[in-house]
């Protein structure tokens, strides 16, 4: 089993980059971090093997294997597609100082054994150059690496291909040619895996069942068939579903005799996120069974979540970092929203959080730092940011605590960059009076830089009372409702109901009056348990003044825009009045959201050398 890889000179990996291998390894990171160019190398790898080993002599057995220097010609090396042959070296250099710069791949196996290629380019060739030390043979003899690619369609039709034609569309990464014919391998010459496919397509798709059906004498295409319970007879594969497809590609692929690695990449593509999950279950159960090694890159959390603990490895800075996280430590990542949209990439890398209460908050705010900045500026700000979930308010969700825990994780043992973690926890005002949201914010930040914490962290609460009432600006409802009205042909009507709808905004607010002072009476109660609910009201209605124009920061926001539009749907008005439509119709954003957007756009990992730049 491979137990190490390590790559120098190719393609974005210029200098050595070792990546430590598991009996299922998972790449993850931002585009373009290099996961698939780790895909590529072991691939690469893999060709130079077949084209450098031979047999001494008379010899067929493991122990008579031998690599030899060999050279090839360009249009022989389709291996890695590269519109260039310098396309394979970093900046496409493949010489320094006149010298040959050379790629090296480095395979370090668990029997102890060693294989080293230097990959040059001499007298317009490809000139491949192994080293061995150890029992490599055993190592590699029947045990070769296969790519297993994202599915890309079968052919309609598929002419049986001899075992050799088979297996150079297989290293051209061409399986959706031969996918028929590897089924009617299993069939005919390995019953026992043909038998196992079945199986483990049966757990992924129980309503599902694929043949294959061919006559070597007088057939010249492969027939192979499915059907599901909505089809009433066999029909071709190609009829099957994209995730069935998918799958089928990936299960005959790692059946098919005479590779011990699977290089899957994007093995989660057209697949419904329980379908990924199981399938990772059955890999782990054929690296156990069968003694094969998977190396997976994805973008998938489903397959993050599922993935047996330290097998993640992160790429970032051209590094391929281990996440050797704890489980607990992993199942609190992923409670707080950090494998949603693959967070933990660029929490890992930029080290910024972003406390909200939920996925609505986060979208909010996004939608008022695009009014405020513009798309391409909003974008690239949050490109920074890692926005992850308390779930209800940052003091009730001991945020301090989440924000401690979190910062631990990234600064476990392999993954420390010598990056500060900056925190920003944002919530809702809920209530509080001006004397208790003034106290609970200076109490927060103050204790985060004590030395139970040591934290570079900072809480916001809204002024008004969730982020949901900067939305009650009726001038920009109005705007809203008004181009509404002009793009449905309703113009008309909804003239004639405007002040109607302007009473209706204020019935209620007013309607909140009340409401409001209780639940501000329920929060003073919450900060001092001695005060009776008759004795806390009076305070409420003494600190919290409700003029008419003081409604709108301190109601329900929720519930009286969600009024609002069952108004305008009983009116005849089929306006959905969305929050985006609303902040686009505003004349400016409101100046405590612009507060707290320039905070967002001031949080920059504070660098200094990283722990793998030293190394």
């Amino acid at each position: 089993m491979l137990r190490q890889f390590t790559i120098k000179g190719f393609k974005r990996f210029r200098d050595a980059t070792s990546v430590d291998l598991e009996d299922i390894t998972l790449l993850v990171g931002v585009n373009n971090s290099g996961k698939s160019t780790i895909l590529q190398a072991l691939t690469l790898f893999q060709y130079c093997i077949e084209i450098t080993r031979k047999y001494n002599g008379n010899g067929r057995r493991a122990d008579d294997l031998v690599l030899a220097s060999r050279t090839t010609g360009f249009e022989e090396f389709g291996v890695v597609p590269a519109a260039h042959p310098g396309d394979l070296w970093p900046d496409g250099l493949i010489t320094r100082k006149s010298k040959p710069r050379p790629i090296s791949l480095k395979a370090a196996f668990t029997n102890g054994s060693e294989i080293e290629f230097q990959i040059r380019i001499s007298y317009n060739r490809f000139s491949i150059q192994p080293s061995a030390k150890g029992p490599w043979q055993e190592a590699v003899h029947r045990r070769e690496i296969r790519l297993i690619p994202i599915f890309a369609g079968f052919l309609p039709q598929e002419e049986y291909l001899t075992p050799p034609a088979r297996q150079d569309r297989l290293r051209l990464q061409r399986h959706g040619e031969t996918i028929r014919n590897q089924l009617w391998h299993l069939q005919q010459d390995e019953p026992q895996r043909w038998r196992k496919l079945q199986e483990l397509l049966a757990e992924l798709f129980p309503e599902s069942t694929v043949d294959v059906d061919f006559n070597l004498d007088i057939d010249r295409f492969l027939k192979a068939t499915y059907k599901d319970q909505a089809l009433r007879r066999r029909r071709d594969v190609i009829t099957s579903g994209s995730g069935f497809h998918q799958a089928l590609q990936i299960l005959a692929s790692v059946l098919t005799p005479g590779a011990a690695m699977f290089l899957l990449d994007e093995p989660d593509a057209h697949l419904h996120a329980r379908l990924q999950g199981q399938l990772m279950a059955i890999l782990e159960r054929l690296a156990r069974e069968e003694g094969e090694q998977f190396v997976l890159a994805t973008h998938s959390p489903q397959l993050l979540n599922a993935a047996p603990s330290g097998s993640i490895r992160v790429c970032m800075a051209g590094q391929a970092v281990p996440f050797t996280v704890q489980p607990d430590q992993l199942l609190l990542l992923s409670d707080l929203g950090a494998m949603d949209q693959m967070e933990l990439v660029p929490l890992l890398v930029n080290r910024v959080v972003v406390f909200v209460e939920n996925k609505s908050d986060r979208k909010l705010l996004e939608a008022f730092a695009r009014k405020h900045w513009g798309a391409k500026k909003q974008q690239a700000i949050w490109r920074h940011l890692t926005f992850l979930y308390t779930y209800q308010g940052p003091i009730e969700a001991r945020v301090l605590d989440l924000a401690r825990q979190v910062r631990d994780i990234v600064t476990s043992p392999g993954i420390e960059s010598g990056v500060t973690t900056r925190f920003l926890a944002i919530g809702d005002r809920d209530y509080r009076t001006n004397k208790t949201r003034l106290r609970a914010l200076r109490d927060r930040n103050a204790t985060a830089k004590s030395d139970a914490y040591k934290l570079d962290f900072r809480l916001v609460l809204w002024e008004e009372n969730e982020v949901e009432n900067y939305l009650l600006d009726l001038d920009a409802i109005l705007r809203a409702l008004d181009s509404n009205a002009a793009v449905t042909a309703k113009k008309t009507a909804w003239r004639r109901v405007r002040r109607r709808f302007i009473r209706e905004w204020e019935r209620r607010l007013g309607d909140q009056r009340e409401h409001i002072w209780v639940r501000v009476a329920e929060r003073i109660q919450q900060e001092d348990r001695r005060l009776s609910l008759t004795t806390a009201m009076g305070q409420a209605q003494e600190e919290v003044a409700l003029e008419d124009a003081n409604l709108a920061h301190w109601c329900d926001a929720k519930k009286v825009l969600s009024g609002l539009r069952g108004w305008l749907q009983q009116e005849g008005f089929p306006f959905h009045l969305t929050q985006e439509e609303v902040i686009h119709h505003m004349n400016t954003v409101p100046p405590d959201v612009q507060r707290t957007l320039r905070l967002l756009q001031r949080l920059r990992p504070k660098r200094r050398r990283s722990a793998v730049a030293k190394s």
